[in-house]
């Protein structure tokens, strides 16, 4: 058996490097994520059937575009979700709009689409919202430039993915109605979770920060959420403290390593401003690229390399690509076997929705599956509202149109803005060593031990930024090894004062002193 495990090991990682990790067991997919699977997929197919019984299919395609807007915001408490699904309600509107009037003019709606792909990342980024991120007001935005709207039908287009919108705001609010603390509890249990496993000892490379962000999440949710329900604070009080008291000591080494010199912090735009900035080009150029090649619907390239790019460094639009190689191409096939099936319009809408489901339970665990479920969905919904070409043609135009988008994406994702994260890496270390010197000089349990959390895992984000660069600045290693120092001594002193290990305590505060240095 052995012999055999590691004979197909090899194969089982390229299976990974293809196909993604493999998913979880079904039951916990739906557990998980069933209310925003079956959301998605009423909010899009209810609105299509509704339209095609009146012969009005174009304003059917249209209405269900609107319907994405159930797919955002289902982690958030509601009274952010109530403006942050009008927000995406409205946004999504716009883009039909923008794109139904630039669908006329391809190089004028790569643009567009370029303009909508960055402004998208700008907004979900600055507000929080969550996945899919800009994704889909690229995809509405280019899927009603193919509707083929008049002047005239463009107002009705806008006004049924309005309507739509409205629709699905509707729906995701409505748990509110009986279950008005279900967000904030559910972000409670997750790090009440996450912490148990770290008191057995099960954290992530020994490093506490992916607890430490599931604690902050739900400080975040609980901060704000509903009123009408008792305060969740008492018990995400205890949480956090079962967690500061799992945090591991420092190693008490009579020899630590040389600090590294550390400049004062330096300000920098946020991480997410490059990486829109990466996203807007790279939309921009996929259409343009397509709209100059005259191939048939420039807003396909445009998708995939937004598809490419969501990643926010190099390894993972590299690996993004891929799986949306595979995941279109599998795709083509489940869309080229319902052409060529060629089924009634109502098994055609039925079948929209059951696989809208499949995407919504899949795209957080397995992209490429999703990906091979979301290329059908919206290739039927422009072929039921554009009179789109035949069923082969249609899907060698997008094939093509997606290799265009794949590759340009993965020419950005590795050229544009590269070494974002190493370069801002020695500020953010610099940060973290400010807060932890006050910290250290500080009483137990006060601000500054808060402003030392935030810096640790912020610190965190960066590095892990900095480690997936592909072209990392000069002297990257060496403020990785940095970043790692300083934050195992500030884990170690917020342990120890929650442990109230007061020896311990004051052991590290003199290392933090000692080893960090004054800042320059």
């Amino acid at each position: 058996m052995r012999v055999v495990s590691g004979s197909s090991s090899p194969l089982r990682r390229a299976t990974t490097h293809v196909l993604g990790p493999r998913p979880p067991a079904p039951a916990s997919l739906w557990a998980a994520h069933r209310r925003r699977a079956l959301s998605a997929a009423f909010c899009v197919a209810a609105p299509l059937a509704f339209f095609l019984l009146l012969d009005r299919a174009d304003l059917g395609a249209a209405a269900a575009l609107g319907g994405f807007t159930a797919v955002y915001g289902h982690a958030l408490p509601y009274r952010r979700r109530a403006v942050v699904s009008a927000g995406v309600g409205i946004a999504l509107t716009v883009a039909v709009a923008v794109g139904g009037l630039a669908g006329p003019h391809p190089f004028l709606l790569a643009l567009v689409l370029g303009l909508l792909g960055a402004a998208a990342t700008a907004a979900t980024a600055i507000w929080q919202i969550g996945p899919p991120g800009p994704l889909m007001a690229v995809l509405v935005g280019g899927s009603a430039s193919a509707l083929g709207a008049s002047p005239g039908q463009l107002g009705q287009h806008a006004a049924a993915t309005a309507a739509t919108a409205v629709l699905s705001w509707l729906v995701v609010m409505a748990a509110w109605t009986w279950d008005p603390a279900g967000p904030e509890r559910r972000a409670v249990a997750a790090a009440d979770q996450a912490v148990t496993g770290a008191e057995h000892g099960n954290l992530d490379g020994g490093r506490p920060d992916a607890v430490a962000r599931a604690v902050r999440i739900a400080h975040v949710a609980v901060a704000g959420g509903s009123r009408r329900r008792p305060s969740l604070r008492p018990r995400l009080d205890d949480v956090e403290t079962r967690f500061l008291r799992a945090l591991p000591a420092v190693d008490p080494s009579p020899a630590p390593p040389a600090p590294t010199p550390i400049g004062p912090p330096r300000l920098h735009a946020p991480l997410w401003v490059p990486t829109a900035a990466r996203i807007g080009l790279g939309a921009w150029a996929a259409g343009t690229l397509a709209a100059a090649l005259g191939l048939h619907s420039p807003y396909w390239a445009s998708t995939a390399a937004v598809a490419v790019l969501l990643g926010t460094d190099a390894r993972h639009t590299r690996a993004r690509a891929l799986h949306r190689v595979t995941g279109t191409l599998l795709g083509t096939v489940v869309t080229a076997v319902l052409f060529w099936l060629d089924p009634p319009v109502g098994v055609t809408v039925l079948l929209i929705a059951l696989m809208l489901v499949g995407v919504e339970l899949l795209v957080a665990s397995q992209y490429v599956l999703a990906v091979s479920l979301i290329t059908p969905v919206s290739l039927s919904l422009v072929h039921l509202g554009a009179g789109s070409p035949p069923g082969a043609d249609l899907i060698t135009i997008r094939l093509g149109e997606t290799l265009v988008g794949i590759a340009v994406g993965l020419v950005a994702g590795l050229l544009l803005f590269p070494r974002t994260g190493s370069r801002r890496l020695p500020s953010a270390i610099a940060a973290t060593v400010q807060r932890a010197r006050a910290a250290a000089a500080a009483s137990p349990g006060g601000p500054a031990d808060a402003a030392l959390r935030d810096a640790l895992v912020a610190q965190y984000d960066v590095a892990t930024a900095a480690r997936a660069e592909l072209f990392a600045a000069q002297g990257a290693d060496a403020q990785l090894h940095r970043s790692r120092q300083v934050a195992d001594l500030g884990w170690a002193l917020l342990g120890a004062r929650a442990r109230e290990e007061d020896a311990l305590s004051a052991w590290v505060a003199a290392r933090i002193a000692s080893d960090l240095g004054q800042p320059a």
